[in-house]
């Protein structure tokens, strides 16, 4: 059952939403009307509900905007019971509340956002959407358009784990308000300009702890497994992060202290990567000595190998599907 703001637009609107349906089944054979209901029940529901809230005479638009993106999504299996992922669903109703006047002004690309957001999120092994979705929450309701909402988002994607945003996520930040950047870093207002001039020089910083992750990111595994190497890669240094040759396949590899991604890569990009060791890692039957580090890799001593680069080094084996990569100064 859904609520009286809902079941007033569905009554006004019957012979649309029942074409818009109509047209579903013909365009996707086997269209599940029984997911939309429950979506429209359980996602719609308190979106058009948290609108009403704020703005009233916005709660037709945004549940027709509603019920259009809905209905694609539940025909692509993202949103509904049936759904093979849940966080557009989550997405939509925990942020509903906060984010209702930027809906209720922006229907379609605020609506449109969120969804893409969560989607392209769960695309990338390793990114955290639930903390997303959480650090969002308090945020959303202070954004004042559409546009710092994405700004936010792309800010928080990249803490949880989103680690190729982290150029333009700081970048964008800029655009915005110190007070909402700094809620969005866990730091004080006055921090802001400090804190940012800090991330674009340490990527290893982190601002909520204010130290290094001096245990840095393990990333990889095995194909069979889920994860992206079918043999134990080979590492050359980049630019950006690190190079990976496995088998006849090459992967980008990025580590910041907020997460680790791999990436598709070429082997052009390989053949101009660096091989050089690194000459602060010391290899002993415990693992890997940096520094005044002993940094933990579960893999012999025989073979083991640091190779590094403007992104840390990165350590790794011939007999491990697995990579570590670490600050070289921590």
């Amino acid at each position: 059952m859904v609520s009286s703001v809902l079941a007033g637009v569905l009554a006004a609107r019957r012979s649309l939403f029942n074409q818009r349906v109509a047209e579903a089944r013909h365009r996707w054979p086997g269209f599940d009307t029984a997911a939309l209901s429950a979506f429209i029940t359980q996602t719609l529901d308190p979106v058009c509900v948290a609108v009403a809230q704020v703005d009233a005479a916005a709660t037709l638009v945004v549940a027709e905007t509603g019920f259009d993106v809905g209905l694609e999504l539940v025909a692509q299996g993202l949103a509904g019971p049936a759904a093979r992922l849940p966080w557009v669903d989550a997405a939509w109703q925990q942020l509903a509340m906060p984010a209702a006047a930027l809906i209720a002004h922006e229907p379609l690309q605020v609506l449109g956002a969120l969804s893409n957001a969560v989607v392209r999120m769960d695309n990338v092994p390793g990114v955290r959407v639930p903390e997303w979705i959480a650090a969002m929450q308090p945020l959303a309701a202070r954004c004042t358009s559409g546009a710092q909402l994405r700004a936010v988002g792309a800010l928080c994607a990249w803490q949880a784990g989103m680690v190729q945003l982290r150029e333009a996520a700081l970048a964008q930040s800029a655009q915005l308000p110190d007070d909402l950047v700094a809620e969005a870093l866990g730091v004080a207002g006055g921090q802001v300009d400090a804190v940012r001039q800090q991330l674009q020089r340490e990527r290893w910083w982190n601002p909520r702890t204010q130290a290094m992750e001096a245990q840095g990111q393990l990333l990889g595994g095995f194909t069979g497994l889920g994860g992206p190497f079918a043999a134990p890669p080979e590492l050359r240094a980049c630019a950006l992060g690190f190079i990976a040759r496995s088998g006849e396949r090459h992967h980008l590899l990025l580590a910041d202290a907020f997460g680790a991604v791999v990436l598709p890569a070429s082997a052009a990009e390989f053949a101009a990567a660096s091989a050089t060791p690194a000459r602060a890692a010391v290899v002993d039957a415990q693992g890997v000595q940096v520094g005044a580090r002993h940094v933990r890799f579960a893999a012999p001593e025989e073979g083991l190998q640091a190779v590094t680069g403007p992104a840390g080094i990165a350590i790794h084996s011939p007999y491990s599907h697995h990579v570590r990569v670490v600050p070289e100064v921590a």
